[in-house]
């Protein structure tokens, strides 16, 4: 047997709603393309309190339906032909559970909500035994709710659709909407305009229906029709009453969809059903295109425009943290020069002013320590300061190279203050008591003889006499005192130059190992952020490399995304085709 036309373009069009993930458009198919053969399913859809149930009670002159206050089923009811009337609860698991049609609804409220599929009813009716199913929905609601979901579900199913307004007032646009949804997937659609017996303005409002329906692109006939009126006929068996209710015209209308052909309606329905699901893909498809020529376009110009500007803020915090660095490094050697000589200029001071007044003889023993203590205190606050401002410089340059960077572990060398020798005590002589005497009687001598000869010419005393005595021996006082001071002078500058060249050699010392140190820093900050710019360079280099390579991924998926719209649109023209030759012309969709 030859698989019809229809079959092909149905499961392709299935394979590529699975495809791209609308799996709810899929099973919709499916159940088009399983749909068993034979017989005519005739959907009743509306919104609440409408007169749905009315309407189906009517058509089969039977209470079948719950209607006015009491509670309707939450799942659609299938109305089938039965030789005695039998109801049927269908769970989930496609589990029957035979009822009598007089407790249905009593044990349609007992069961638990959601642990329902449908619900089937048999009774004897003429009209039905052709293979006729009248399906009574749940009413159109929330859109997110159960209830419209399983009302709308039977339309993967439905030969035709009975879409039920009352006559009280026009259509609105959510049922409007709700037409044109029925419209797209169902192609045979009937408005039934109910309740036209209590409302004289019927024809106006009929008459606002049809122009809204033709408005919309809707092919939908407009059928006022009076339930209330139908049964009156009924009781009375007045056919002319029975005429005015409109019920002949819609049974003449559900007898077409009966009469028709299988395989042109199953063609038609393929095509219908195959066609709306193409446009809802496409709609999806051209989404995801539009969102891929957006990141395509803009956002990526944007996304190489950031990263350019990130390269070009990474260039100047180089040239500026570099410039920073090695201003910063002068001035600290600079200032840590001058901050060591200017500690060490106030000990040389100190220095002089110790040995300008006092003898090394006395003094040095307490000089010396001092002057080792004071030298090692001030080695070690000129390496501290230069540690902390070397600390500085780091977290100034890290800061200008960029806040959310961290600084390197600087660890500054410390002043290595046990490099410091002790001061040498120079070599100083003391004034002996046998140097004093040999001065002394050396002094006296010349004061002896020169007031001897005096005293002898002018008053003829002999060279030692008693004038000549005293002259001698304040002569040799005098003599002993002035030696006395010179060599104390001379000790005084002997410990002055040990101490200044002391001085000078721990200054010369350390501010070469503080200016190493120093250099160090600037080494170890230098190394740092020059790797971290060069890691950021690399990331921002490989960052552009993304940029550009998604940017062809998305250019290939967008090719992707038409061509699929483009296949698309060649099965929505192909079920096009299909539908004119089952006798229908539906609307072409745009490429």
């Amino acid at each position: 047997m030859t698989a019809p036309p229809w079959l092909e373009v149905l499961d392709e069009t299935l394979d590529a709603c699975r495809t791209h993930g609308r799996e709810d458009l899929a099973l919709r198919l499916r159940r088009r393309r399983d749909r068993p053969s034979g017989g005519t399913r005739v959907a009743v859809l509306g919104f609440p309190k409408q007169g749905k149930g009315y309407l189906v009670n009517a058509v089969l002159n039977a209470p079948v339906c719950a209607v006015g206050d009491a509670p309707t089923p939450a799942v659609p009811v299938e109305i089938g032909y039965a030789a005695e009337p039998a109801a049927t609860l269908v769970g989930r698991a496609d589990e029957r559970i035979p009822v009598a049609l007089e407790r249905l609804t009593g044990e349609i409220g007992a069961r638990p909500t959601g642990s329902l599929r449908r619900v089937e009813v048999g009774v004897p009716r003429e009209l039905l035994s052709a293979g006729l199913v009248l399906i009574d929905t749940p009413a159109i609601g929330d859109p997110r709710s159960a209830r419209t979901a399983a009302a709308l579900d039977v339309l993967a199913e439905a030969d035709a659709v009975i879409l039920v307004s009352d006559a009280t007032t026009p259509l609105s646009p959510a049922e409007l909407a709700l037409a044109h949804h029925v419209r797209t997937w169902c192609p045979h659609v009937l408005l039934a305009l109910t309740k036209v017996d209590v409302c004289p303005s019927w024809r106006a409002v009929a008459e606002e229906d049809r122009t809204a329906l033709s408005g919309a692109g809707i092919d939908a006939r407009v059928l006022p029709i009076s339930a209330t009126v139908r049964q009156a006929a009924a009781k009375t068996g007045d056919q002319e009453l029975n005429a005015r209710s409109g019920f002949p015209e819609l049974l003449s209308w559900i007898a077409e969809q009966v009469a028709r052909p299988a395989d042109r309606s199953n063609a038609l329905l393929a095509a219908v059903s195959v066609r709306a699901a193409a446009a809802e893909l496409v709609e999806t498809l051209r989404t995801r295109a539009e969102m891929a020529v957006k990141d395509a376009g803009v956002d990526q110009t944007t996304l190489l425009h950031r990263a350019q500007r990130k390269a070009d803020d990474l260039r100047k915090r180089n040239t500026r943290w570099q410039n920073l660095l090695s201003d910063e490094i002068a001035d600290l050697m600079s200032d840590a020069e001058f901050d060591l000589r200017e500690r060490t200029r106030h000990i040389v001071e100190v220095i002089d002013e110790t040995f300008d007044r006092g003898d090394p003889l006395k003094v040095w023993d307490e000089f010396g320590p001092w002057l080792d203590d004071t030298l090692v205190k001030a080695v070690e606050t000129n390496y501290r300061w230069a540690a902390e401002r070397a600390e500085w410089i780091a977290q100034a340059v890290a800061v200008s190279f960029g806040e959310q960077y961290e600084q390197p572990d600087l660890q500054f060398v410390d002043a290595d203050a046990e490099l410091i020798g002790e001061v040498r005590q120079p070599r100083i002589e003391a004034f002996k008591i046998g140097q004093k005497m040999f001065t002394g009687l050396r002094g006296s001598y010349g004061g002896v003889l020169m007031f001897g000869l005096i005293t002898n010419i002018s008053m003829g005393l002999g060279m030692f006499n008693p004038v000549s005595a005293a002259a001698g021996v304040a002569f040799a006082a005098k003599t002993i005192s002035d030696e006395g001071g010179m060599r104390r002078q001379r000790r005084q500058a002997v410990a002055k130059m040990t101490a200044q060249r002391h001085v000078d050699d721990v200054f010369l010392r350390f501010s070469k190992d503080c200016r190493d140190a120093i250099r160090g820093v600037q080494r170890k900050l230098r190394d740092h952020f020059t790797a971290l710019a060069d890691e950021l360079s690399e990331q921002l280099a490989k960052e552009r490399e993304m940029i550009i390579a998604g940017s062809a991924e998305r250019e290939r998926r967008t090719a992707r995304l038409r061509g699929e719209i483009e296949r698309l649109a060649s099965l929505h023209q192909r079920a096009g085709e299909l539908g004119l030759l089952a006798g229908r012309a539906p609307r072409e969709l745009p490429a």
